[in-house]
């Protein structure tokens, strides 16, 4: 898969089987592992990069079949490339921002439920995504996937400290969770300390994402803890979390159901009018829109179809696919002709 057919894909969104998807975005989980008798990759010298990118990517073409995966050597990437990766959240920040990619080696899936970082941070780290509230099914397929591979390979471990990561807060387990919610109507009734203080309890943390309304639960220091206790902690947390969201929305619906509803469509109509429009402005409106496809205000799109546009509407993900220059100055405009055409498209 090229970066350009990447930009263009439905990503973990082509999935059908999304559980509480209108609240969970995604679920995703990050297996940190590093190799026994090498330091971690900042220290690393040029050989000795290659020969832990070469050893994982031998045990990782011989645990499944990688005909479909691309090979994609991070620090080669063009901008565009590389921003697009960030976008649809397969590096983050810091690796995009500190150039953290000397040598680093990106294997990702056709579907993009599941990649490889390679020498990034640590020496591997196995990242499983899904729509939805999903983490049965990642927890179990990564626990198998992680197996294989260590089989062949001896991790850093160690009986009192379990693994070794170069960040103290995953030693142990060596995993970190994270879901990705939309909680709509928290912002509204002023409670969103109230679920921050719960989940902090829980030994999890919320983080403020992309746009207002979006955030993430992620583990929060779990060094020392058993990956069954950091899953029981963040499926529980999660658990709560939607059924207090969920709560929320229809009582606000149930007492100020024509603000809600006017709030809703003016948005769309906005979205299938509007003839320039910043990203943000986009991401506000469709978090919008989003909501109201929840509550069942709109019936003619899908939790989906928003999801979908939150990949491409962003700037490099339009620059890739209208061939655009890097600050051309009608990205805003062909943003606009995109989600119009979009959204005449699914009604």
């Amino acid at each position: 898969m090229t970066i350009e057919e990447l930009s263009k894909s439905e990503g973990i969104w082509g999935s059908e089987e999304s559980d509480n998807d209108d609240i969970v975005l995604k679920s995703s989980i990050r297996f940190i592992r590093n190799i026994g008798g090498y330091v971690f990759p900042r220290c690393l010298s040029g050989d000795q990069r290659d020969k832990v990118a070469g050893s994982l990517i031998k045990r990782i073409e011989e645990n499944e079949d990688c005909t479909d995966s691309s090979f994609i050597n991070l620090q080669s990437c063009s901008p565009v490339d590389r921003h697009i990766l960030f976008e649809r959240n397969i590096i983050n920040d810091m690796i995009h921002d500190n150039g953290d990619m000397e040598k680093s080696t990106l294997v990702l899936s056709k579907k993009q439920n599941h990649f490889y970082l390679l020498n990034v941070r640590d020496h591997l780290q196995l990242i499983i995504n899904h729509s939805g509230f999903h983490f049965k099914d990642i927890y179990i397929f990564g626990k198998k996937t992680i197996s294989k591979i260590e089989d062949g390979i001896g991790f850093a471990f160690t009986a009192e400290r379990g693994y070794l990561t170069s960040n103290p807060d995953f030693s142990g387990s060596g995993i970190e969770m994270s879901a990705t919610l939309h909680l709509a109507e928290y912002l509204y009734p002023g409670t969103i300390n109230e679920i921050i203080v719960d989940l902090k309890k829980r030994g999890l943390a919320l983080k403020s994402s992309w746009i207002d309304g979006y955030y993430v639960i992620v583990t929060g220091n779990a060094a020392g803890m058993t990956d069954k206790s950091v899953y029981d902690m963040m499926t529980e947390g999660l658990k709560e979390t939607i059924e207090k969201e969920r709560k929320v929305r229809e009582e606000a619906y149930d007492e100020n159901r024509t603000r809600i509803e006017d709030r809703v469509w003016r948005s769309y109509g906005l979205l299938l009018s509007c003839r320039t429009i910043t990203l943000f402005e986009a991401l506000d409106l469709l978090s919008q829109v989003r909501f109201g496809v929840s509550l069942g205000i709109i019936g003619y799109l899908t939790i989906k179809d928003i999801n979908v546009l939150l990949y491409y509407i962003q700037d490099s993900h339009l620059v890739k696919r209208y061939g655009l220059a890097e600050g051309d100055g009608s990205l805003e405009n062909m943003r606009a002709q995109f989600i119009r055409n979009y959204l005449k498209e699914v009604l």
